[in-house]
């Protein structure tokens, strides 16, 4: 009897060890996991670089697989130099014409060319400083310059300039629709001359905004000009 006694005591303390061991277990943390790696993943595997638009891929490996800055475009550091430019003298132009003018759908024309011009070349010139490229002197300043760039499309002679500034009433109106018409044909011009080249996505971008809102612009002041023909 005794010995039974002790067999069913011994059984019991065990019983009551297994079920310590069993809770102790569930309230703990559980034991992290290592993350496991990809076998046989080394930094000279191959890498796959994509091209630029109309280019191929290109395999990297080892050092080469670095990703390492784009080398600028000199296409778009010119098309963003030469419309900083342009667009510097279309304010001018807005500027000057402003005071002068009296049909108001010109009047509101022109300020809003001015407003929407004024961001672009803030634009284009970030874009030139951040690549440390040369930013022409007209971003800060649209009236210098002038004579240097009479060969570029569409801009307006000092001659036309000057009548500009002196033209009033209708006559202000006139001149300032025909200046501002070539000078966005012009722009239109340079944007198609930059197309056939590719470049940075965002200078292609640009290109683009500036060819739609321009055109349609020229669109708009061919009728303003028939109009008060």
């Amino acid at each position: 009897m005794r010995h039974m006694l002790i067999r069913r005591s011994t059984s019991a303390v065990a019983l009551v060890g297994l079920l310590a061991l069993g809770l102790a277990g569930c309230s703990g943390e559980p034991e992290a996991q290592p993350v496991p790696r990809t076998p046989g993943a080394t930094s000279s595997d191959p890498v796959i670089q994509p091209g630029r638009p109309g280019e191929p891929n290109a395999t990297l490996s080892g050092g080469a697989a670095t990703v390492a800055p784009r080398t600028v475009s000199k296409d778009d550091v010119t098309f963003y130099q030469d419309m900083i430019v342009h667009h510097s003298q279309a304010l001018v132009m807005v500027e000057t014409a402003l005071p002068r003018l009296t049909d108001t759908q010109v009047t509101s024309l022109a300020s809003r060319i001015g407003d929407e011009q004024k961001p672009e070349i803030l634009t284009m010139t970030t874009w030139l400083q951040e690549r440390k490229q040369e930013v022409p002197p007209q971003a800060t300043n649209p009236r210098l310059g002038d004579h240097d760039h009479a060969g570029m499309p569409g801009m307006a002679t000092p001659a036309q300039m000057d009548q500009l500034a002196k033209a009033s009433g209708v006559e202000a109106d006139r001149l300032f629709l025909t200046l501002m018409i070539a000078h966005h044909k012009g722009a239109l011009t340079m944007v198609g001359e930059h197309g056939k080249t590719a470049g940075e996505e965002v200078v292609e971008e640009m290109a683009a905004d500036i060819n739609v809102t321009q055109a349609k612009q020229i669109s708009q002041m061919q009728q303003m000009l028939a109009r008060l023909a």
